[in-house]
């Protein structure tokens, strides 16, 4: 433990030493650039009266770095830089030690004794020589606890830091590999149910199976897609995922969207309108993501919209690094709070157990579209009030080269941070994780 400065402890002694009345002590603040007095004592270690201090002398030996001595009348007459100076004889020593500067040590004695003399003035050189050389000692020793603390904690932070990584990469590696386990019965009871669908259309009586067959397919695959988002979501943190550029045409992936994603707008007695430019003309971009975003916003639209509108709209604009498409996805539904606004693309973010309990989901879907538009070089914003609706806006370059996703360690950082892509969302499913503060 560092020991405590012995220089307050000294006044007394220093004062029965030099045969003064009262010494004050001022450290110096290199910040301000001024004195601020830490004790005041008498021989008997008893406060002193701090209307004895002048500052005139104070800033004299602060500006001159040398000792001072001087008195004042009785009258008050006397002043030091337009400063009356107390009845008083003074003396003032600077505490240095080499060329740092701590401080100042002053003495007063009544005028009914001498003034100090160079013998004063000499001893209080070598006792604040010695006050000197005691705070740079406790200065050093201060500073070398904190070195010391600093390191341990740091050496914390960094197991810690070294658990927590141990135990991402232990939960991405188990999700991945029970979203492939999962995934494989879930894809042999879609294909059975859908067999058993069509043997149950060709036998007339076994017709009332069908409704309870499409049930199982329809629960199969939303529990797909919550599987794939978990799988999409242990890539990202894995830093693993990649982009797969291809030139298409936009207007064709744009129907597609709207082809499956009116159904499950009507369903909620929706009305969807498109407002798309005619001549989109083709892009460079991962079709498969750009597809999954747009199906991502419009599902949840959807979902959080009824008896009401949901509108898609695309167009390029030219803009100061090239030429930029612009989708939004507005919806005139529940709309979001600010607080939910803030944090609806973080992981697993849900409004409230309300909204959960209700809309379903686990709360990932935008944040993993997010990331797919980030790693496209892209983003997308949105824009809400409570029951006024929402809007998303994602913005996307034309024609993205593999040049554009150069140099590899930015990707890769990227990714970590959660910029990911995701797999092809089966067709007919509703990709539920979309609106992360209630899915």
């Amino acid at each position: 433990m560092m020991r405590k400065s012995p220089t307050p402890l000294a006044l007394p002694e220093i004062v029965r030493i030099v045969g003064a009345d009262a010494a004050y002590l001022y450290f110096y603040s290199e910040s301000t650039e001024r004195l601020h007095l830490k004790s005041a004592r008498d021989a008997e270690g008893k406060e002193a009266d701090l209307a004895l201090a002048s500052g005139a002398v104070l800033e004299r030996v602060r500006l001159s770095r040398e000792p001072f001595a001087t008195s004042g009348d009785p009258a008050g007459a006397e002043q030091l830089d337009g400063s009356p100076l107390p009845a008083r004889h003074m003396l003032a020593a600077p505490l240095l030690l080499g060329h740092r500067f701590f401080g100042v040590i002053y003495l007063v004695r009544p005028l009914t004794r001498g003034p100090f003399t160079q013998d004063d003035v000499d001893i209080l050189l070598a006792i604040a020589d010695h006050l000197a050389l005691a705070l740079e000692t406790a200065h050093t020793e201060r500073l070398e606890l904190e070195r010391n603390t600093l390191e341990r904690r740091a050496q914390r932070l960094a197991r810690s830091n070294e658990e927590a990584l141990d135990a991402s990469r232990a939960k991405s590696a188990f999700i991945a590999h029970m979203s492939h386990e999962l995934r494989t019965p879930l894809t042999a009871i879609i294909g059975y149910s859908e067999l058993l669908e069509d043997e149950f259309n060709d036998v007339v009586q076994a017709g009332s199976f069908i409704p309870d067959m499409q049930k199982i397919q329809a629960a199969s695959k939303h529990l797909l897609s919550l599987i794939n988002n978990m799988l999409d979501l242990s890539k990202i943190e894995a830093g693993k995922m990649e982009l797969f550029l291809e030139d298409f045409d936009l207007a064709e992936v744009i129907d597609e969207v709207s082809m499956t994603a009116r159904p499950l707008i009507e369903k909620n007695r929706n009305t969807f309108v498109s407002r798309c430019e005619e001549a989109l003309g083709p892009v460079r971009l991962d079709r498969v993501k750009v597809r999954q975003v747009l199906l991502n916003l419009l599902s949840n639209a959807a979902k959080f919209t009824s008896s009401g509108e949901v509108a898609l709209a695309a167009h390029r604009r030219a803009t100061d690094h090239g030429e930029q498409l612009v989708f939004t996805v507005s919806d005139s539904g529940i709309g979001m709070s600010p607080s939910q606004i803030k944090r609806i693309f973080q992981e697993f973010a849900q409004g409230s157990a309300a909204t959960t309990r209700r809309y379903g989901g686990t709360g990932l879907g935008l944040a993993i579209s997010r990331n797919f538009c980030q790693l496209m070089r892209g983003d997308v914003e949105v824009e809400s009030a409570l029951g006024r609706g929402t809007t998303f806006t994602v913005r996307l370059p034309v024609r993205l080269a593999e040049a554009d996703l150069e140099p590899p360690g930015e990707v890769e950082a990227a990714a970590t941070s959660m910029e990911g892509e995701e797999e092809p969302m089966e067709e007919g499913s509703t990709r539920s994780g979309v609106y992360p503060w209630t899915v």
